[in-house]
């Protein structure tokens, strides 16, 4: 009581606790993360939604991404624009620049290609980059061949991990990462939502995915053979050929794994966007799956389906993380 009226007397400038100012109620702001999918060429449509997010000045605060999701992610992830990844796009889309980039295994035991080549070039861009010089969150995803696990990289080397992310089985060889051969994430999981949830703290999770859905494939949407029906009987002889003497072409193994594979993914992406807050489905239309002469398309429909969602986009972040939806799925390891 006497050190109390002591102060007062010395005029004390600590204030009295019912005296202290009342701290403003400002909501944080919320954290985006963005799941980036596989596939191939198709996922070239991830620059376009990337590119009208950066002109709306949404910021995005993580990222992870799957085989090409990984790619254009992890160019993200070190600084590159949307445009300038679209500069990037655009390189590729000459198919013998495509071809300066294999590298075949011969044997062809493992695989066609080693994919050192198209490391290489990536590289290019991203130098020794690790994934802790980054400012951003990057997440890689790619599978354990022999322990059949769904591998989240970062850390280490950034060119190694994408690499690995993208060994598509059949095609690149699989990749060694500290002891553990790797193939293409896209095989465990197509859409990375959870391992943003899992390993960063964003609060909203925005999944783009080029996979079909179960509504695309019921109407019929990815079948291929469709296409090769309009073509002329001078086309259709072509092709026969063509698939005799090319392993990728339409109808041989490599296609027969791949199809194989995609068929699996649908699965897998369905029940993946289950938890993420909104998705962004790009445009479907027949392309090949690496076929990056139609990057113009791609980009566009990327940027078609964020613009027509930017509204939802905005009102996601504005929303404070309790008054989320549960989008819980069944089983507690799902991650």
């Amino acid at each position: 009581m006497f050190g109390k009226i002591l102060r007062k007397l010395k005029g004390d400038p600590r204030p009295n606790r019912q005296e202290r100012p009342l701290e403003t109620d400002v909501p944080a702001k919320l954290k985006l993360g963005l799941a980036l999918s596989s596939g191939g060429a198709r996922g070239l449509a991830h620059v376009g939604v990337l590119q009208v997010l950066e002109e709306n000045g949404i910021e995005v605060h993580a990222i992870s991404g799957s085989s090409m999701g990984s790619y254009v992610g992890a160019l993200w992830a070190a600084g590159f624009s949307g445009k300038a990844l679209a500069e990037l796009a655009e390189e590729m889309h000459d198919r013998r620049q495509l071809w300066k980039l294999a590298d075949p295994v011969f044997p062809p035991t493992r695989g066609l290609f080693h994919g050192l080549k198209a490391k290489a070039h990536l590289e290019r861009s991203l130098g020794d980059l690790k994934f802790e010089d980054l400012k951003r969150k990057l997440l890689v995803i790619t599978a354990d061949l022999d322990t059949k696990e769904r591998l989240v990289l970062r850390s280490g080397k950034i060119a190694d991990a994408v690499h690995a992310s993208c060994a598509m089985p059949g095609i690149i060889a699989p990749v060694v990462l500290n002891g553990r051969r790797c193939v293409d994430g896209g095989v465990v999981d197509p859409v990375p939502v959870g391992a943003l949830q899992k390993f960063s703290d964003v609060d909203r999770v925005i999944a783009v995915s080029v996979i079909p859905s179960f509504e695309e494939v019921d109407a019929g949407m990815y079948r291929d053979d469709d296409e090769v029906e309009r073509f002329s009987m001078f086309r259709r002889g072509l092709s026969m050929i063509n698939r005799n003497i090319n392993f990728l072409a339409q109808g041989n193994i490599i296609d027969t794994f791949r199809q194989s594979i995609r068929c699996a993914q649908v699965r897998i992406a369905h029940d993946s966007l289950k938890r993420a807050d909104l998705c962004l489905r790009p445009e479907h239309f027949f392309a090949p799956w690496n076929d990056y002469s139609n990057f113009e398309r791609f980009i566009e429909a990327g940027r078609k389906v964020t613009l027509e969602n930017l509204d939802q986009i905005r009102a996601l972040l504005e929303t404070q993380p309790d008054e989320k939806a549960d989008n819980s799925m069944v089983g507690d390891r799902v991650a």
